[in-house]
């Protein structure tokens, strides 16, 4: 590629969108130059509130989009599969929200597609390239500024998203786990650079809705235990993550966007900053970086990384749902 910014299409017009589109402004490599949904006025909305070149009626057309080089999707649950497929068949880079899929085989089938055709296709996970990330895995790994980490307890709340209409069914992938498990599960791995080699969890729901509530109980490979509650059915509770360490804590405020965290120790509590106008431009960068070297894979975000996940959360809801999962 002789040019120095990558060319970013974004397949559906979801409320994350402007959100998205702010940070793609932010980054230097990146740009927006064409926004589809499934009917055409609301992409041509859309493209003339954020000066978007190009809107599309059809998700086909943008795949055709011969100046698109990443699809980046934020499709509802259900449509993060064929719409990641059909943008990797028209030979696109994809960057695909979480939830990646809905199963681990679909997940298995997208790689390989995206290995098929040469093509980039990476999990959407901004936690995972935000500065205090980085720093928070300086201070428990390298620093140990709580000594050695033997605990982790993750606490989130995500009230409102329970009025989306599709959240109370599952098989489409509604659920509190199925929308933010991948968030959780990949910051710990990715933080503290280990795997989770044992799970096991609890729901509540009402009749055969999807979960409104999980908790989860984790064992890692660096010897930690991790303990996780996500909640749709209150705002009172401060979403969180707190690691516990021989000589102190380490409390993140929620780190999937965080721009500060707080170490605790004998010593009293220092809290650290870090300003940022945008929690989704490092992520761009990342990706941008990577097109415009013409890498197919991630050294973050693996493949491995995501199959992981996949399996994680699969394995989860059979045991929640057996009737619902059990051709998965």
């Amino acid at each position: 590629m002789a040019y120095t910014q990558i060319r970013y299409g974004i397949m559906g017009a979801a409320s994350i969108v402007p959100r998205i589109i702010a940070g793609i402004k932010e980054s230097p490599n990146s740009r927006v130059v064409a926004i589809a949904a499934r009917h055409l006025g609301k992409a041509q909305a859309m493209a003339t509130k954020f000066e978007i070149p190009t809107a599309y009626g059809s998700y086909e057309q943008l795949c055709e989009d011969e100046h698109v080089d990443v699809v980046y999707i934020p499709l509802w649950n259900a449509g993060h599969y064929p719409g990641a497929k059909l943008a990797l068949q028209h030979h696109k880079n994809v960057l695909l929200e979480k939830p990646f899929t809905l199963t681990y085989q679909q997940a298995k089938e997208l790689f390989t597609l995206a290995r098929e055709n040469d093509c980039l296709l990476m999990e959407g996970q901004k936690a995972a390239f935000l500065p205090i990330t980085t720093q928070v895995r300086h201070q428990l790994l390298e620093k140990k500024a709580i000594g050695e980490v033997c605990g982790v307890t993750d606490q989130e709340a995500h009230p409102g998203i329970e009025k989306i209409p599709w959240f109370h069914d599952v098989k489409v992938g509604g659920g509190a786990f199925y929308g933010s498990a991948a968030y959780i599960l990949e910051y710990l791995q990715l933080v503290l650079q280990t795997d989770i080699t044992a799970f096991q969890g609890q729901i509540t729901h009402q009749g055969a809705q999807a979960d409104d509530q999980t908790q989860l109980n984790l064992q890692l490979a660096s010897g930690p235990l991790a303990s996780v509650f996500m909640t749709t059915l209150t705002a009172s509770l401060p979403s969180q993550i707190t690691f516990w360490g021989t000589q102190g804590s380490l409390t993140v405020p929620n780190y999937w966007k965080t721009d500060t965290y707080q170490i605790t120790t004998s010593q009293g509590t220092n809290v650290f900053t870090q300003p940022q106008k945008s929690e989704f431009v490092y992520e761009f960068n990342h990706v941008s970086e990577l097109v415009l070297r013409k890498e197919t894979t991630s050294p973050v975000m693996t493949s491995a990384l995501t199959l992981k996940t996949m399996k994680i959360i699969e394995t989860l809801y059979q045991d929640w749902y057996p009737e619902q999962f059990k051709n998965s």
